[in-house]
């Protein structure tokens, strides 16, 4: 399989690896950016429908955030054990995305929105929201403006990626903790209960069984030596398994 196919199926499957969490916070940054334009937008808007540039502006918004999301989630999905090289995509990725964003909301929504918006919003309304002011013109702006737009988005989009990725990176390095912690505990039971056969092993059983036999000739004699006899061989075997237990 050649680069370019393994490329593309690596942007496929980052893509529908998209999560629901991550595209609801794309959406509210944008409609949370949106109500900047709010006092603007009403100012220069017509009196019938204020609404209609707040409208236009937070539609572009909402376009450029998935744009945006679209050139991150490639970055983001690579497996990397190099930092550095991630840190570098990420940041590859934060440009890319904000030029992306503000190039396409500027080429394709002119030429979206009269296809569409006059089905959902008033045509007169929406030329003279279009046209109240030339700048907050909505549809036609400059390079600087494009410029302007993809330093804002990257500027966003950049402190958001940054939040991300230190979220990320904080649970990795627990989890990570974490299964260091439970490697040591098992390494260590592992270790004391080798110590403790080690110990118990010690104890040569022809011995055991030959001071058990004399512990219980000397209970059949009644001889009263015999619990002095059993008291010493439950302490010497208590002794042994403390001594495998502590070592």
């Amino acid at each position: 399989m050649s680069n370019l196919s393994l490329a593309m199926a690596h942007l496929l499957r980052s893509w529908r690896s998209l999560r629901g969490r991550e595209l609801i916070c794309a959406l509210l940054m944008a409609l949370y950016l949106g109500t900047e334009s709010l006092g603007p937008m009403v100012d220069f808007a017509p009196v019938a429908q204020p609404w209609v540039p707040l409208a236009i502006a937070t539609a572009r918004l909402l376009f450029q955030a998935l744009v945006f999301l679209l050139c991150w989630l490639p970055a983001d999905r690579s497996e990397s054990a190099d930092l550095g090289a991630r840190t570098r995509r990420l940041i590859l990725a934060v440009g890319v995305g904000a030029g992306a964003a503000a190039i396409s909301s500027n080429l394709l929504i002119p030429l979206l929105a009269p296809l569409v918006l006059p089905w959902l919003l008033d045509p007169a309304a929406l030329l003279s929201a279009c046209s109240a002011c030339r700048a907050q013109n909505l549809l036609h702006k400059s390079w600087i403006n494009v410029l302007g737009e993809a330093l804002y988005v990257g500027l966003v989009g950049g402190l958001l990626v940054a939040l991300a990725e230190m979220r990320a990176r904080r649970r990795n390095k627990d989890l990570a903790l974490q299964r260091l912690l439970g490697e040591q505990s098992r390494y260590a039971e592992a270790a004391m209960a080798a110590r403790l056969r080690a110990k118990i092993a010690q104890v040569d059983p022809q011995q055991l069984f030959d001071s058990l036999l004399s512990i219980e000739q000397a209970y059949a004699q009644g001889q009263p030596q015999a619990p002095a006899q059993l008291d010493q061989l439950i302490a010497r075997l208590r002794s042994a398994m403390s001594a495998g237990r502590q070592a």
